[in-house]
């Protein structure tokens, strides 16, 4: 009798065991890696997170779970590595191991990559029958001692990102060992780490992109042989990574509420609290789940400055060589301004000289007014073919500067912003365009897509007149003055996330413009509107 008990109650822990062998973490939205080694290095900087789960803590031997990750990228942007260290105990098994991580990444094109990802490590699995409840714990039929065994485990992954859309495959516990457990009297029991299948589907929308402000809703699927099918679905409000608030629904079991913020700079901490369903949660006690992470490498470094010059205290840390490059480009945006509003002088003199203003109609009488007044289509279709020559140059050229890309993309962006008469060539250069608008390197840049609104503007407004300045109020330092284009009035600016600016303009005939504005933090370059509304002097 007492011997089948103990064979039963083996068997009950495997049994469990196999069904959740895998912790239920509920920040796996947050740091993935704990079920797919595919994400290993893909935060960017190195990553060091603690996840700590404890679960039905009215129940003797109550499941409890911790886990430590670090992990971080070998080469940029294609190969990470990393470390797991997980502890799982649950009645009288308690399961620790380690294990070390490898992922490498595949671009496919500038929206595209798919990650591969394999994990390998040593798993101690232990039987503690000390904890057994019965009558007389003399009884030889028990275990005399613990009963330790241990075992290699591998975990393997694969995540495919298109834009802003994540899919995830994971196989955890690959291999599939087996470990075996004898008593006194021979008797046998087995552990077996059974073979997991997972699937992740996420995808993040910006709702302000100008603020940081997102919503990613995802799901995750899992199903081990001979158990029930599982799946949770989770969806998580987040304003620039320093905030998150969301819910998840986990079937046949709990709904769960997170939150988390950033404590400082690059701390961060997270909390989940499971509402368990059905009548086991009026007695299984809390479910609840705590992180802790901290980011390596996400300060900038601070310039070096005289002691003659005080630093001011909310002056934000820079980086030399990065701010030296947007100042570079920035003196190039400026260059490629003047060198275009010098072609429209040469190309209305050109057109005084010859008298000729060509006769059109419809949408093609639109274009030829957009583009320039009196432009001949032989000098139109020269000026592009050589813009697509210089183009094609560029990317054939790796190691193109930033600079000497950035006026490109300036002159290229000049031509977009009109209607071109030769529509076929206007195609190929908007393809062109596409490619060089891709971020360069590490370098995070703010494009701000400008326009100038007159109170009195008609389409036969000229904007030569107007003047823009920028300041950088954290340096206190003018970045430019600017003119916008002459015939639609927009005007392009380079600038640096996280910083904020006062933008002006004081011209004749209109009261002065003065406005503050800010740049969020972001990993990736990205665009921003931007709208001056000039009104009429009053006198």
């Amino acid at each position: 009798m007492k011997k089948g008990f103990i064979i039963i109650s083996i068997v009950f822990c495997a049994i469990i065991a196999n069904a959740q062998q895998i912790g239920m973490y509920s920040h796996y939205f947050y740091n993935p890696l704990v079920y797919n080694p595919a994400f290993t290095g893909s935060g960017g900087a190195v990553n060091a997170m603690l996840i700590s789960r404890s679960q039905w803590n009215d129940f003797k031997g109550a499941p409890k779970l911790t886990v430590f990750t670090l992990d971080g990228s070998l080469i940029p942007k294609k190969v990470g590595l990393g470390l797991s260290l997980i502890n799982d105990r649950k009645g009288i098994s308690d399961r620790t191991g380690g294990y070390l991580s490898y992922s490498y990444r595949i671009n496919i094109n500038a929206d595209m990559h798919v990650s591969l990802g394999l994990s390998l490590g040593i798993i101690n699995q232990t039987l503690d029958f000390t904890k057994v409840f019965v009558e007389n714990t003399s009884d030889p039929i028990l275990f005399a001692d613990l009963q330790r065994k241990t075992t290699f485990d591998g975990n393997a992954g694969l995540v495919f990102v298109w834009k802003d859309v994540e899919l995830g495959a994971a196989v955890p516990q690959i291999i599939g060992n087996k470990v075996n457990y004898v008593d006194n009297y021979n008797v046998r029991a087995y552990y077996t780490q059974s073979r997991h299948y997972m699937a992740s589907l996420k995808y993040k929308y910006f709702i302000a992109k100008e603020k940081g402000i997102s919503i990613a809703p995802q799901g995750l699927v899992r199903f081990v042989a001979n158990t029930p099918f599982q799946y949770d679905g989770n969806i998580n409000l987040d304003w620039n990574s320093k905030f998150w608030v969301g819910a998840t629904y986990k079937s046949d079991y709990a709904v769960a509420a997170n939150v988390g913020f950033c404590l400082h700079k690059q701390l961060f901490l997270g909390y989940s609290y499971d509402f368990i369903i059905g009548n086991i949660g009026k007695y299984s006690g809390m479910s609840q789940e705590i992180l802790i992470h901290f980011k390596f490498g996400e300060r900038k470094k601070t310039e070096v400055v005289a002691e003659t010059k005080p630093v001011e205290k909310n002056e934000p840390s820079k980086n030399a060589d990065y701010e030296k490059l947007i100042e570079s480009m920035q003196g190039q945006l400026n260059e490629s301004e003047k060198k275009i509003k010098e072609l429209d002088d040469k190309i209305a003199l050109q057109a005084k000289v010859q008298n000729t203003e060509p006769a059109v109609s419809g949408e093609d009488s639109e274009s030829a007014s957009d583009l320039h007044t009196g432009l001949n289509p032989d000098l139109n279709t020269l000026i592009l073919q050589q813009l697509l020559k210089k183009i094609e140059l560029i990317l054939e050229n790796p190691n193109a500067s930033h600079p000497e890309v950035q006026e490109l993309r300036n002159e290229a962006a000049a031509f977009i912003d009109t209607k071109f008469t030769d529509r076929t060539m206007e195609k190929v250069v908007k393809k062109q365009v596409e490619v060089l608008s891709e971020p360069i390197g590490e370098v995070v840049s703010v494009m701000v897509n400008g326009v100038v609104v007159l109170e009195n503007g008609t389409p036969e407004t000229d904007y030569s007149t107007i003047s823009i300045s920028v300041l950088d109020k954290g340096s206190n330092k003018t970045i430019g003055t600017y003119t916008p284009n002459a015939k639609t009035g927009k005007y392009l600016l380079i600038l640096t996330p996280g910083r904020k600016y006062l933008i002006s303009s004081e011209n004749k005939g209109y009261q002065p413009y003065f406005r503050d504005f800010s740049t969020f933090n972001s990993k990736a370059s990205y665009e921003m509107p931007q709208e001056i509304k000039l009104k009429v002097e009053t006198k």
